[in-house]
């Protein structure tokens, strides 16, 4: 008896799981067919989607491809980290010793051996592996089949960020079946560009959606995890809405420590929107990332010890594509190239638009300035 086995968070689903499963279908030919979604994956933190909404996601997906179809929550029944190994026996104890076909991507394949008792999944399952595009392939030592072809180089890491960076859902990515359960259940941060929309303009919402675009491409370049480039990017104005005096009273109110707090009050109280949404980020979205809430913090007047996230998103805030002046540009070009000399750039920008619109210049912007000329000498 063939048994085909498909697992992985599926958080959510896309359009390159369906097309590697319907051509192990094809290939393979089981008799019958395992989805098990991950409760925590060992490899990664737990997902905040509920394994619920993951399984319907996997049924809407899947369900059309064959009949002898087992949705599966044995890992749901068996609770915390359940291993591949562990399937494995799962599986051979069921069916009594069939053949078990394990599908997986090649983003995982050279990593196998790695896994935990990797030799009893070598001995009991054959390892069925789609390619993807790019896909270097080292010298595998246990049975595993190659499916014909190549698929589409997709991640769910990448349709979350999406989706949280534009608040709509791919439609070349996404089942449309997958998509209707995302937007009904207000997952992967649609629910966070609802109530921007709701409490800040239109042009300042188009903005924060821009920035986290950016911010998403030049996570890229400098290897900063995409989530967090984008949820950084999309929350950095979430204060915005709020007038001078209003932000003033909410960092009060909520015990804000903001250095220099009585001059902003006094002389440009905007500024002190980065620290109210970097409070809003914390409290009013369950941001616990203290690189993203400090990246947020940042982006206005930045700091001495800046972390690549927060340069990140201090340069995409001055860059982005809806900035009409012409040095947006000149930063945005830069930054691929080289962010320590976008940050010096779009940090001299920030000085002399402040210096023209006979404003006052806060300190911190000032030490900033110092610093970055040091660290370029």
């Amino acid at each position: 008896m063939k048994v085909l086995v498909f697992g992985g968070s599926f958080d959510p689903v896309h359009k390159g799981h369906l097309a590697m499963l319907r051509k192990a279908l094809q290939i393979i030919k089981p008799d019958v067919t395992h989805i098990v979604p991950a409760y925590h994956s060992p490899f990664k933190a737990k997902s905040p989607t509920p394994f619920k909404l993951r399984m319907q996601m996997a049924r809407a997906a899947f369900a059309s491809l064959g009949r002898r179809f087992v949705f599966d929550d044995y890992e749901l029944k068996r609770g915390g980290k359940t291993y591949s190994y562990q399937l494995v026996q799962y599986l051979r104890q069921h069916y009594g010793k069939p053949e078990i076909y394990l599908l997986v991507g090649t983003d995982c394949l050279n990593d196998l051996h790695t896994w935990k008792n990797a030799p009893y999944i070598f001995q009991h399952a054959t390892v069925v592996a789609g390619r993807r595009k790019g896909f270097a392939e080292h010298q595998a030592d246990f049975r595993h089949i190659f499916l014909p072809g190549e698929f589409p180089k997709m991640s769910s890491t990448r349709v979350r960020a999406h989706i949280l960076a534009s608040g709509t859902v791919p439609k070349d990515k996404v089942p449309e079946a997958v998509s209707k359960i995302i937007v009904k259940n207000d997952l992967y941060g649609l629910q966070v560009h609802r109530w921007l929309k709701a409490h800040l303009k239109p042009n300042r919402y188009l903005h924060s959606v821009k920035v986290a675009e950016l911010c998403a491409i030049l996570s890229d370049i400098y290897e900063v995890p995409v989530g967090k480039a984008v949820q950084a990017g999309i929350l950095h104005d979430a204060g915005k809405g709020f007038s001078g005096e209003e932000l003033a009273a909410f960092c009060k109110e909520h015990k804000i420590k903001i250095p220099y707090f009585e001059d902003i009050c006094r002389f440009e109280p905007s500024l002190l929107h980065s620290y109210v949404s970097a409070w809003l980020a914390r409290h009013e979205f369950g941001v616990k990332d203290k690189d993203v809430l400090n990246a947020i913090s940042e982006h206005t007047l930045g700091s001495l010890k800046m972390s690549t996230l927060s340069k990140i998103l201090f340069v995409a805030d001055i860059s982005s594509k809806d900035r009409k002046y012409k040095d947006a540009f000149v930063i945005r070009t830069l930054a691929v190239q080289d962010l320590e000399k976008a940050l010096l750039y779009a940090a001299n920008r920030k000085l002399w638009f402040t210096i023209d619109s006979q404003k006052w210049l806060c300190p911190l912007g000032i030490e900033l300035w110092n610093h970055l000329v040091k660290c370029a000498a």
